[in-house]
């Protein structure tokens, strides 16, 4: 029986690439995030969202939450 764990995902790649935003380090210099943890938040390895990092990131990309962070349901195979 297979059993289904949700995901959280981002968008943060593509929405850098609609802003033209070429690296992490650009996005940290002009959202005045810190670099370790948008780079964190870029390659999935956060467990936690600061509210105010989220607020940053949306306010910046002029995106609502939904097109930055969303729950992805993931097939868990033997389980």
């Amino acid at each position: 029986m297979n059993q289904k764990q949700l995901v959280v995902r981002h968008r943060l790649r593509e929405l850098m690439v609609a802003h033209d935003i070429p690296s992490v380090q650009e996005l940290s210099r002009r959202t005045g995030i810190y670099y370790a943890t948008l780079l964190n938040f870029y390659h999935n390895k956060f467990n936690t969202f600061n509210n105010r990092t989220i607020a940053t990131l949306c306010e910046f990309f002029d995106c609502r939450i939904d097109e930055l962070i969303y729950l992805d349901k993931k097939e868990l195979c033997g389980a």
